[in-house]
C-alpha cells in the first residue's frame, strides 16, 4: 500500500560536474581536430611568420634584425 521511500542519493558536486563536462568536450574537440585533416603545422608556421612580420616590420626589406637592449646599463625612465 505504501510506496517505498527512495534512499539517499549521491549528488555530484557542481564543480566536479563542470570538470567532467570540460574533460568530455576537450576530448571531443581533440577528436574533431584530428579527424579534420587540416595541415596544422603549415598553418601554425604561417601564423608565426605573420606575427613576426607584424612585430618587426621592415626587417625583410633591409636585411637587418632589430636588436633592443639597455642603454649602457641604464633602464631609462629618469627625467
Amino acid at each position: 500500500m505504501y510506496d517505498k521511500q527512495p534512499g539517499p542519493t549521491m549528488v555530484q558536486h557542481p564543480l566536479e560536474f563542470l570538470a567532467e563536462i570540460e574533460r568530455r568536450e576537450a576530448t571531443a574537440q581533440e577528436i574533431l581536430l584530428r579527424d579534420a585533416g587540416a595541415p596544422w603545422t603549415a598553418l601554425l608556421a604561417e601564423y608565426v611568420d605573420a606575427l613576426t612580420g607584424l612585430a618587426a616590420p621592415g626587417t625583410a626589406a633591409t636585411g637587418y634584425i632589430a636588436a633592443y637592449g639597455l642603454d649602457e646599463g641604464h633602464a631609462g625612465g629618469c627625467g
